[in-house]
């Protein structure tokens, strides 16, 4: 009996061993880092590192570098990135990791150029921060102790060997060079060299997870949930699965799918071949839970896993998530040119929200809670789709996750900004493009791929109008020199053959552009408009902000104005004396490049305001003409509807404490223009404009259906007088614009109104006495306005878990800010016009108590 115990046990372990599932090891503890052959004894020391992490935190972390966001420390830390840097960390091969027949190494991001050895043997060379590299180490293990190393090399001399080894691609990366960075050799963040808003910091390290994979004879590379037809009667779903076999041999595939507690699965027999095996299944779901964009219904979501199983057992599995919805881009023609509108379930979406560019200089810092600040603030203003700007990285699974949550759709640019890829990374892109997709294709929010950002086809034809001054110069030389054939062949390579390909074979439900903006080659005129718009003309060619309500635009992808963060973020990096408009420090946190992005600011106040009395003031105002002039400009957009169909501002967030277009500091402080975003992007939205001689009121919805509402327009005068009241029911309909009331201007100038001394004020109310949308009409720029001086009365108090600010004002307290000096707040609302005595109240949450925020309150409007 015990012989045949035996033999039964001997036949059982090895086959546990086999069949065993695939397993991982999280590598992320225990690692040090130094500087590589390096000129600075004391750096040669080995300290310990946190990883994920760059080597920016490491050393701060360490105290061998100041902060560099603070003051003007960003140009004492530049030898960071002409250092090479190793890390290392010991992995303890027992006998239960070396009975695996497979050992994977797995670095899920390398940030950039490094060599990475065992036990003194380079096994894996890197040249890309936007792959997974992998490589199997089971023949490198040694029993006991294993050293594992990383070298990572600066960047500038793999640069200039590449543009030594390759000089027909000189002309390709000419855009890049002049823009200061080695933004086309090399596959990293473009942002790391500095951008227009962001600091010249290049790092490197290892930025994303590592671990050991251990499999035997199959694992499972990924599943992928293709949607190719989605109504709300069915769903006609494909389960895509990617399995690796080491041996010939059957097994079976488990396909099952849940939602809130229900589903079904299938059992598929499968013969599988050494290598990558392709499979896809079929399955129907009837009656589907779609997923929508936010504001337009839920985010109702699916699990799916799959379970590769053999004769002995279960080899691997794989679960992943995905939001059931069609997304077309319809971009057919019609009598005014080609529309640009988003098509969910069927419903056109205004697409509403903001360019992201990376949350932190450094990424590894960020959190789910950090992220989750972010996002639902995008929410909470209504936003429906956010661009992800293509000079930075491709996010983490954690920001689409919680932007699958939230229902916001994500423009996804690939990491091309402003410089196209030379032909000798081909097979390189390929692969990133590749991994890319098939890691994010699961999540609902993608709604469209984008090949690059700004990368307008060298040689093209331009219109000299359309060039912003500024700019005039610098294309001038770019284009001084004819353009090489190859670089045209780089770019219809890239972005209309080697990418596009990959998209459509993996995503073909999910729509592709080449580029932003990008018209198709339509040529636009005053007749014909088309395609996306990057439209700067207030900022670049120094337009007025009211010239925004005439623009033509289909869909404006990237549009904006600097606007100053609030003071307490300019307290993080500044002393008291740095604090001015003018200062070294202030200009050293403006990237702004041609010009002084504070000069601009300064005389875009002047244009719209008054002289501002002190620094603080400036600060209010530069960020109340952001954000006036993004309400002009969405609103019009919002007006146009179906001629126009989108609006996405730049940009919602920073990257670090700096003067920019965000309208969310680096602290996740509101500036102006977030809080105005709530009300230009909400579902239904009224707004008046003067055009023919007449005050046009216009209601606007994205509701899908009709609201029956009563619109009230109210001439005022600043000290509460009512001039001229006009009441009227109305029908509000479903994703549309109409023009609900029209008041002729020679009505107003019977009653003899003064344009400096009054207003349009007009609310729109749903049967319930709910206030859908309230917004003003001022006839004059504000600096031309003859206000009332009002006296602004304030009543704060606290009620349950939250406190509540009441305001009320006499005379009219127009664009009324409210601060709490460094006490970290969250308002409801902010920079809100205050009617003559009509009461607002304003939700406050803090964790200061009440005496603190009375202490603190300060209160600013424009008639001070």
């Amino acid at each position: 009996m015990k012989k045949i115990l035996f033999i039964i046990t001997a036949f059982l372990l090895p086959g546990s061993a086999a069949f065993s599932q695939t397993q991982k090891v999280p590598l992320e503890s225990g690692w040090e880092f130094h500087e590589y052959n390096g000129s600075k004894p004391e750096l040669a020391e080995w300290r310990s590192a946190t990883v994920p992490g760059l080597i920016h935190t490491d050393l701060m972390a360490q105290k061998l570098i100041p902060d560099p966001f603070y003051r003007d420390n960003e140009k004492k830390v530049q030898w960071v990135s002409d250092s090479e840097w190793e890390y290392r960390k010991t992995i303890t091969a027992d006998q239960n990791l070396l009975k695996h027949k497979h050992i994977d190494l797995v670095f899920e991001g390398l940030n950039t150029l490094a060599d990475v050895s065992l036990n003194g043997k380079v096994i894996m060379q890197t040249d890309n921060m936007f792959r997974e590299w992998r490589v199997d180490i089971k023949t490198y293990l040694k029993p006991g102790s294993n050293t594992l190393s990383i070298v990572f090399h600066s960047i500038k001399p793999e640069v200039a060997r590449l543009d030594k080894a390759h000089p027909d691609d000189r002309d390709t990366s000419a855009l890049a060079k002049m823009l200061g960075g080695p933004k086309s050799y090399i596959r990293k963040a473009a942002y790391e060299g500095g951008w227009d808003w962001g600091p010249n910091m290049v790092t490197c390290g290892i930025w994303r997870p590592v671990y050991l994979q251990t499999w035997s004879d199959q694992r499972i590379l990924d599943l992928g949930i293709r949607q190719s037809d989605i109504t709300a009667r069915v769903a006609h779903i494909n389960a895509d699965v990617r399995v690796l076999s080491a041996v010939n041999g059957n097994a079976v595939l488990k396909i099952a799918y849940t939602q809130s507690g229900a589903g079904k699965s299938f059992t598929y027999p499968v013969t599988l071949h050494t290598g990558v095996n392709e499979i896809s299944y079929p399955m129907d779901i009837v009656g589907p839970k779609l997923w929508y964009p936010n504001g337009y219904g839920k985010q109702d979501m699916y699990g799916f896993k799959v379970t590769l199983t053999n004769g002995v057992g279960t080899t691997d599995e794989v679960s992943t998530k995905a939001g059931l919805r069609s997304v077309v881009l319809n971009r057919e023609p019609d009598s005014l040119g080609r529309k640009f509108e988003f098509i969910v379930n069927g419903i056109p979406v205004f697409a509403e929200g903001a360019n992201i560019i990376p949350f932190d200089h450094f990424p590894t810092r960020m959190t789910a809670e950090r992220y989750h600040h972010f996002l639902q603030a995008a929410a909470d203003a209504h936003m429906n789709m956010m661009r992800l700007w293509g000079g930075g990285y491709y996010e983490t699974q954690e920001f689409y996750n919680q932007c699958d949550e939230l229902g916001i759709m994500i423009w996804q640019d690939f990491m091309f900004a402003n410089a196209t890829p030379p032909q000798f990374l081909k097979e390189n892109v390929a692969k990133e493009v590749e991994f890319q997709v098939r890691r994010l294709r699961n999540h609902p929010c993608i709604a469209i791929w984008c090949g690059n950002n700004e990368i307008f086809l060298p040689g093209a034809p331009i219109d000299p109008a359309l060039i912003p001054d500024a700019f005039k110069a610098l294309l001038s030389k770019l284009l001084s020199t004819p353009p090489a054939p190859k670089t045209y062949f780089d770019y219809y390579e890239t972005f209309r053959n080697v990418i596009p390909v990959i998209t459509n074979r993996l995503t073909p439900e999910i729509p592709y552009t080449s580029s932003s903006p990008n018209a198709d080659i339509d040529k636009q005129t005053p007749q014909f408009h088309s395609g996306d718009t990057h439209n700067y003309s207030v900022w670049w060619n120094n337009k007025d902000i009211e010239d925004q309500a005439n623009y033509q635009d289909r869909f404006v992808s990237e549009t904006g104005i600097q606007g100053f963060p609030d003071m307490a973020t300019i307290d993080t990096f500044t002393e008291p004396d740095d604090r001015s408009a003018t200062s070294k420090i202030m200009n050293a946190h403006q990237k702004n490049f041609l010009i002084n992005g504070n000069t601009v600011i300064g005389k875009i106040i002047k244009t719209e305001y008054k002289d501002p009395a002190d620094f603080a003031t400036f600060d209010y105002l530069a960020q109340l003409v952001q954000g006036e002039s993004l309400k002009i400009y969405a609103e019009a957009m919002r007006r146009r509807r179906p001629f126009s169909m989108g609006f996405m501002y730049w940009q919602l967030n920073d990257s670090w404490p700096v003067i920019s277009w965000a309208t969310m500091d680096y602290y996740g402080r509101p500036k102006a223009g977030m809080y105005l975003a709530k009300h230009f992007y909400a579902p239904v939205l009224v707004s008046a404009h003067e055009e023919d001689g007449k005050i046009n009121v216009y209601t606007v919805s994205d509701l899908t259906t009709d609201e029956n509402a009563t619109l009230e327009v109210r001439l005022m005068d600043f000290d509460g007088k009512v001039l001229l009241t006009k009441k009227v029911e109305t029908k509000v309909k479903g994703l549309s614009s109409s023009i609900a009331l029209s008041v002729p201007e020679d009505e107003l100038n019977k009653i003899g109104y003064d344009p400096e001394k009054t207003f349009i004020t007009a609310k729109l109310v749903d049967g319930k006495g709910s206030v859908l949308s309230s917004n003003e009409l001022y006839f004059k720029r504000p600096k031309d306005l003859k206000y009332t001086k009002a006296t602004v009365q304030t009543d704060l108090s606290k009620q349950g878990d939250h406190y509540v600010l009441k305001l009320s004002s006499s005379a009219l307290a127009p664009r009324v800010g409210i601060t709490f000096g460094n006490e970290e707040v969250s308002l409801s609302d902010n920079f809100i016009d205050v009617l003559p005595n009509e009461p607002v109240s304003i939700s406050i949450k803090s964790q200061a108590t009440l005496e603190q925020l009375k202490k603190t309150l300060k209160i600013e409007s424009l008639d001070q």
